[in-house]
């Protein structure tokens, strides 16, 4: 290592010149990123069996990518309103990704006159005979295709459904504009902002990548506001300042640069890692100028200084990195694209962290005149950092055993916790519970039927017709049972059109029908509609006529519970036709519940591959099984405490508080590194545990004292975030770092004390 920071001191500017011109390639490749990402591209891929035979499904019936537009108290109405409403509509429909708008004025009116079968839409009868729009809502309000669906169950609020044309390349990111473009169509045309409101996976969706380009716009710049005046606070200059913001922003620009080489779209998961590079770069520069200043202190030259302190530190730093690098890259083993795009880029950024903190900093240190160390170490923020780990240590040598104890009975309060976790997600609830969203599923949930969709395909096979009296009859039935399930607010499908047309023709109930049920008789009640002048059939059986859809709202919007009760169904389904038709259920947001499972199992693999690579990385670096087995105890800690946190705290835990676990990994083990290297190097110098230890602690421990106030304080300002996402790297993060840090201070050195750790290079095998 030694050569190496020769090699670079001595050709400085032949590798200034290379950092710059790759800085400047890089950078202007970031600039040719957009943000963009499809929902399929995010979550599912172009090769996932399960989303492509979703996709073939809504091609030959609707899509499921829909959002309503509630206009509260727009009953009573008028004919000035309606026609409004149908300008409005009609605008709405022009726009390309618009597929198709539902409402009031599409609504179907199906009725008998004269014995003959009539359909019309209510929008017409209603402006025919404005007299009668009282009768005419409250006949919508009756009719059970539309009543909870486009207007309220009260009548007093309508919905207009706008369902988006499938576009698999849309980016995810277009839909705040497509969805406000939507809104304001409505104000443009006289509605009050305050009367409309919007709902659906598609709004909730929209609000998100909202809410997450927001806070990184206002929360990037805060972030580095607020890592320049800790670092100036902590050394009381600006030259670690002005060396850690300028190598950090240029292994955010690598960074960005390499995301863009493996997709120009970047996606919203990648939008973090330049915050998680700058903060990790700044981490590994500290350590190296904490220990330059600390060696100028021992009376070295400036040469020997940076060499000296290169050295040292850089063994740690590569290990640390090489930790990290691991902890990031098992995000990839999660099987979603966006999130095997995040590990690559993470981990990536690390090494780019490394490689300009062990390159850059030598050189600017060499250029720059030497520090006044006297000013550092007079610094009454160093002084009392000294005095504390001083505390620190005394506390743990004369307090072995409680430590231990303490820190014992945290494993077990993590373990119970860990028991009761349940991992959900559920797009509102990551939300404030004042955002306007929030507020407004739950005036829809209120007044309309649910708006989680979950649809099911009831399918013929070879040998059974779907229009065979004895299996449309068990259709008529488990459509029938399936309405019992509690998680089930309301089911349509074309059994519900059969009985309103039967019920109009005969005046007889369903249960008629199903005594009356022949092939014949289900083709003529559908020629029977179309013929008197019905739409939409495509809504509830496809072309071929094999193939009938039952549109399922849930009485929930949990994601993975929306996969759970598909399950449930298919389940049930399966045992109810005895496997004579073929039953599939699927959705935008099953498909996401499906996938959650897979990530939650992905990360698991993840979390578990990275402490075993890390674990046999220790026992490489301290050449000792024993020793490397003790110092994962404090990495292993942090996390376990985050889960017993998270699982106490609360009812649901969100899937996205998982990937704080793995970055927790990656960066919490650096400490371990830092401080275990040190005392090795130490230990080698003297046979005494106090001694090894006394320099340990005024060497690094004061360096991991400062990085993770550093970390922390980068982290913080993630707090303030109304998203939740964004707001447990603010939180969440910094109380597994905190924790991370007292491991390192308290337990491992109760663990040098109780010799758990220590180190070959001493004849008796640990300091004394």
């Amino acid at each position: 290592m030694k050569k190496i920071i020769k090699f670079i001191i001595n050709f400085r500017i032949t590798i200034l010149i290379i950092i710059v011109i790759n800085t400047l390639a890089l950078g202007y490749i970031a600039s040719k990123g957009t943000i963009a990402s499809s929902i399929g591209n995010l979550f599912f891929g172009d090769e996932n069996h399960e989303y492509n035979n979703y996709i073939n499904k809504i091609k030959d019936f609707v899509s499921d990518e829909v959002f309503f537009i509630v206009i509260e108290d727009f009953l009573p109405a008028s004919r000035q309103k309606i026609q409004t409403l149908k300008k409005v509509t009609d605008q709405i429909n022009e726009i390309p990704d618009i597929e198709r708008v539902d409402s009031i004025l599409n609504a179907q009116h199906i009725f008998s006159e004269n014995n003959t079968l009539n359909v019309k839409k209510y929008s017409e009868e209603m402006l025919l005979n404005p007299d009668n729009l009282n009768i005419f809502f409250n006949n919508i309000k009756n009719d059970p295709l539309y009543n909870g669906i486009i207007i309220s169950k009260n009548g007093k609020h309508i919905a207009v459904l706008i369902e988006l044309t499938h576009d698999d390349a849309r980016p995810v990111e277009r839909g705040p504009l497509l969805v406000n473009k939507i809104f304001n169509v409505f104000v443009e045309h006289g509605f009050s902002k305050a009367k409309l409101k919007k709902i659906g996976i598609m709004a909730s969706l929209s609000e998100i990548m909202h809410q997450t380009r927001k806070n990184f716009l206002v929360l990037y710049p805060i972030v580095f506001i607020t890592l320049f005046f800790t670092l100036f606070i902590l050394f009381k200059s600006f030259w670690p300042v002005l060396i850690t913001m300028f190598v950090s922003l240029v292994a955010v620009i690598w960074t960005v640069g390499f995301s863009v080489i493996l997709d120009e779209k970047i996606n919203i998961f990648i939008a973090i890692a330049p915050v998680i590079i700058l903060i990790i770069t700044t981490s590994d520069v500290i350590h190296l100028c904490s220990a330059y200043i600390l060696e100028l202190s021992e009376g070295k030259t400036k040469k020997n200084a940076i060499i000296d302190s290169g050295t040292e530190v850089g063994f740690a730093c590569i290990m640390t990195s090489i930790t990290t690098f691991i902890g990031f890259v098992s995000i990839s083993f999660t099987p979603v694209p966006a999130f095997k795009q995040l590990g690559f880029v993470l981990g990536f950024g690390v090494a780019a962290a490394l490689l300009l903190a062990m390159t850059f900093s030598p050189i600017l240190f060499s250029i720059m005149k030497s520090p006044d160390f006297k000013k550092f170490s007079d610094f009454k923020i160093q002084i009392a950092l000294e005095r504390i780990l001083k505390k620190f240590k005394q506390k743990v040598f004369n307090n072995t055993y409680l430590i231990i104890f303490l820190f014992v009975c945290l494993f077990v309060f993590s373990i119970y916790g860990l028991l009761q976790l349940n991992i959900e997600t559920n797009f509102n609830e990551r939300l404030n519970e004042k955002n306007e969203i929030r507020v407004y599923e739950n005036f829809f949930n209120n007044n309309f039927a649910k708006s989680n969709f979950l649809d099911i395909f009831v399918s013929s096979t070879d040998k059974n017709d779907i229009f065979d009296p004895n299996i449309f009859s068990k259709i008529i039935d488990f459509q029938k049972e399936l309405s019992k399930n509690t998680d089930i607010d309301k089911i349509i499908s074309i059994v519900d059109l059969f009985e309103i047309i039967h019920k109009q023709i005969t005046g007889e109930n369903i249960d008629n029908f199903k005594k009356l049920l022949s092939r014949e008789l289900l083709s003529q009640y559908i020629l029977l509609f179309e013929m008197s002048g019905g739409t939409d059939l495509n809504r509830f059986i496809n072309f071929e006529r094999n193939t009938i859809r039952l549109s399922v709202r849930l009485s929930h919007n949990d994601i993975r519970a929306t996969y759970e009760t598909g399950c449930k169904i298919k389940t049930f389904s399966d045992l109810f036709f005895n496997n004579k038709i073929k039953v599939e259920t699927t959705g935008l947001v099953y498909l996401m519940g499906m996938f959650i499972d897979e990530i939650i199992n992905g990360q698991k693999k993840g979390v578990l591959i990275a402490f075993f690579m890390i674990f046999i990385l220790m026992i490489i670096w301290t050449k000792s099984i024993k020793t490397g087995f003790w110092s994962m105890i404090p990495n292993i800690l942090p996390v376990l405490a985050l889960g017993g946190l998270v699982g106490i705290l609360y009812d649901k835990v969100d899937s996205d508080t998982l990937p704080i676990a793995m970055i927790a990994i990656g960066i919490g083990v650096d400490d371990t590194i830092h401080f275990i290297t040190r005392l090795r190097f130490e230990s080698q110098k003297t046979k005494n545990t106090l001694t090894a230890l006394n320099a340990t602690f005024h060497f690094t421990g004061r360096a991991i004292l400062i990085t993770t106030f550093i970390l922390v304080s980068g982290f913080l300002p993630f707090a303030l975030s109304d998203y939740y996402s964004i707001k447990i790297m603010g939180t969440l993060l910094p109380f597994t770092l905190i924790i991370a840090l007292l491991a390192d201070i308290f337990l491992v050195t109760a663990f040098v004390k109780l010799k758990l750790i220590c180190f070959s290079s001493i004849k008796s095998g640990c300091i004394q």
